[in-house]
């Protein structure tokens, strides 16, 4: 359906005309209940030319004249819908000068950023502080607080945490099998997405230590840090956590060779000197599992019984689909007798 034409009286139209290149087409339209697109028609109706996207009306320069004394370029670009680099160039050309938030801090304002950086949005405190947003970034950063999330702390993406901590969000998803407490957020009907609450995260990060490096973690990233995380640290600086080591080939190939011939991850980390996380996640990289080991049914007993000392453990293995270690463990379980040439091929599998 067509959407109706606005009626103007002969007054606002009177303003239009009167007002254009002085007041912003968005401040007629707002002003006067209309769209844009009705503002833009009277224009053209008389013959006035209409604004490029970039034009500064005069209330433009006057709103940036009125804001200069009080924010920061950045602050005052996004107040006006434009980019701090136009704002910025704008000024220089007509000498405005932009407060550049030189104002001393104070002991008391520093405690307080400190106390309430990574706990509050940037913009509360920054209104709590009287200060730009922009100067609160800058003054955090000198002062060594670090990253914060773009949202409110006490609740933390997976994408945040990512980014934090430097691991992927993949393994962040295998975390919640070890107890990661995970909330699900609706955004839209069609989006959504994870987040941890910040206690959470911190106790299951203290708890698997091991499972995540510190020197990838900006300090202060989630506040003032505790003792256990400063302890962390120092130890990290010397011995990174094992399952953050580059993998050597020579690992990958003991730690896969072991892993086919059925041994767990349990098992195979200690030989390698890793942890059974990183030895899960490596094999599954490479496209490797460790596969539970399942009941024997009656017909592959009788198999291997028949079998055993006959042909080859592979080849038993082969015929039942299982690892070799499972059918020499099962073997020895049962006090099957094997021939000297089968003891001499069991033990290139040992």
């Amino acid at each position: 359906m067509k959407e109706k034409k606005f009626e103007f009286t002969e007054e606002q139209k009177e303003y239009i005309i009167n007002n254009w290149g002085k007041v912003s087409v968005h401040s007629m339209k707002n002003k006067l209940g209309c769209s844009w697109y009705a503002v833009a028609n009277v224009a053209k109706e008389n013959n006035l030319e209409l604004p490029k996207s970039n034009d500064w009306t005069e209330e433009d320069i006057e709103k940036l004249k009125s804001l200069a004394s009080t924010l920061h370029y950045e602050d005052i670009a996004i107040q006006m819908g434009r980019t701090p680099n136009a704002v910025y160039l704008k000024a220089k050309r007509l000498n405005i000068t932009i407060i550049q938030d030189r104002r001393e801090w104070t002991a008391e304002e520093e405690d307080y950023l400190i106390e309430r950086w990574g706990r509050d949005k940037i913009e509360k405190i920054a209104k709590n502080m009287q200060r730009s947003i922009y100067s609160i970034k800058v003054k955090a950063t000198r002062m060594g607080l670090g990253y914060m999330s773009q949202n409110n702390i006490e609740q933390i993406s997976f994408a945040d945490i990512s980014r934090a901590i430097g691991v992927s969000r993949d393994r962040l998803t295998r975390w919640m099998n070890f107890g990661l407490k995970v909330k699900k957020k609706k955004v839209t009907n069609k989006y959504s997405y994870y987040c941890v609450d910040l206690d959470d995260l911190m106790d299951f990060l203290e708890k698997h230590q091991d499972w995540w490096d510190s020197n990838k973690l900006e300090k202060n990233t989630f506040g003032l840090e505790p003792d256990w995380l400063k302890e962390k640290r120092q130890r990290d600086l010397v011995n990174p956590p094992l399952e953050y080591r580059v993998w050597s080939e020579e690992e990958i190939r003991i730690a896969s060779d072991l892993l086919l011939q059925g041994y767990n991850y349990d098992y195979i980390a200690p030989i390698i000197n890793r942890t059974p996380q990183a030895v899960a996640i490596k094999m599954r990289e490479i496209g490797l599992e460790y596969r539970l080991s399942r009941f024997w049914k009656g017909h592959e007993l009788k198999y291997l019984q028949e079998n055993y000392g006959k042909i080859t453990v592979s080849e038993i293995a082969e015929v039942l689909n299982r690892t070799p270690k499972s059918i020499m463990s099962k073997a020895e379980e049962l006090n099957l007798q094997y021939t000297h040439l089968t003891r001499i091929r069991r033990k290139k599998h040992e």
